[in-house]
């Protein structure tokens, strides 16, 4: 089971405004590492709701560079991989947003929503990425983009794990689920259930 998880966290509320991103990457079935990167947002300013929620002022991006002038470095993670995200309906979303507000062709890829599948397969009060990351007692400090990657990717195997597959295709399609494509040829393909 090889995939990356992905979160952004965004400056503002226009989605094109990622100013940090957390990346997580399993092989084999194992978290082999995990990364988090300030991003200059664009367009270029905080709201006032989003750095209470993830801490992150202009004091931390001023000397980063944008989405795009980081793309090359940040294209591996995506491209041809498989992607998987809490609530992926959002981060997707910020991806297709900034790529086209960067006029960035889209990676190919295909993902999967940790939020959706935790839904269908556990009975909890919430599925929030802290409800679901509670449940498996996994170490999260909410809203750090690096540390809802690493959930993220800890609960998709769990979820793997539990069910006794072996890919999150497995998963996905055992629990009904198309999976959501991204692809420089195609329009997006929402996450969506058969």
């Amino acid at each position: 089971m090889n995939f990356t998880a992905i979160d952004f966290e965004t400056a503002n509320s226009n989605r094109s405004s990622i100013c940090s991103v957390g990346i997580a990457v399993v092989e084999n079935g194992r978290l082999i590492g995990s990364e988090h990167i300030y991003v200059k947002p664009t367009p270029n300013y905080y709201d006032s709701f989003n750095t209470y929620l993830h801490g992150i002022d202009d004091s931390h991006t001023r000397s980063k560079g944008t989405f795009k002038e980081q793309w090359n470095y940040l294209k591996p993670y995506f491209h041809n991989r498989t992607i998987i995200a809490h609530n992926a309906s959002f981060d997707t979303s910020v991806l297709r947003f900034t790529l086209d507000q960067s006029k960035l062709e889209y990676p190919e890829l295909d993902y999967h929503c940790t939020y959706r599948l935790s839904k269908e397969t556990l009975n909890l009060p919430g599925h929030k990425l802290s409800d679901v990351s509670r449940h498996f007692n996994i170490r999260l400090q909410h809203h750090n983009a690096e540390s809802d990657a690493r959930a993220s990717a800890l609960i998709a195997i769990k979820l793997c794990e539990k069910h006794r597959v072996s890919t999150l295709n497995e998963l996905s399609t055992s629990l009904g689920f198309k999976i959501g494509k991204i692809s420089a040829t195609s329009k997006y393909k929402p996450f969506s259930k058969k």
